[in-house]
């Protein structure tokens, strides 16, 4: 193996077995694998060469959990999304790209300028979210991020403005994913 394949082996592992998010995963296999190297690795991986490790992981050693996980998974975003509707829900993250590890969290962006609306439907279905900033998933800057369980499941809803609406085609809507569970 070249260096470049041993890490996105490592990162993959990382990513798959031990629950790291994708850039926590990366630093990590960087470091331990180019500790004592005096040549560093220049390039970063990117996050298709991960997204294709992870997915070829994941079909080869856990081919059955990964239809079920993601059909699990999709259904609970189905649902939360229908909830949502009126904030024009897409899913992102590793779900929407056909990834689901034991680890894998619900992500879905909803747009609306404030998110007391979508904080007041969320109490209605008696969940409880925390708050947060964090990374904006298509820009630099941080948006709001409400976490809760969905249906016992760790999911992170993040509160775009209505402004951001020119990212809807970065994610899966509503109606796509209806198609993808139907068939």
């Amino acid at each position: 193996m070249n260096l470049k394949e041993d890490l996105l082996s490592m990162t993959t592992r990382l990513i798959v077995e031990e629950g790291f998010d994708y850039n926590t995963a990366r630093k990590k296999a960087n470091s331990t694998l180019l500790r004592n190297k005096k040549n560093q690795f220049k390039k970063s991986l990117t996050r298709e060469e991960i997204d294709e490790a992870v997915k070829g992981y994941l079909e080869f050693f856990y081919a059955d959990d990964l239809k079920e996980r993601l059909l699990i998974l999709r259904y609970k975003s189905l649902s939360l999304m229908e909830e949502l509707s009126k904030f024009r829900p897409i899913m992102i993250g590793e779900v929407s790209r056909d990834i689901a590890t034991a680890f894998t969290f619900i992500k879905i962006c909803v747009f609306s300028d404030s998110s007391k609306e979508i904080l007041v439907q969320l109490f209605d279905k008696n969940v409880n979210p925390k708050t947060s900033e964090l990374k904006h998933p298509f820009t630099q800057k941080n948006v709001e991020v409400l976490d809760f369980d969905w249906h016992d499941h760790k999911t992170l809803l993040y509160c775009l403005p209505c402004n951001d609406l020119n990212f809807s085609s970065k994610g899966i809507s509503l109606n796509t994913l209806k198609t993808l569970i139907e068939n």
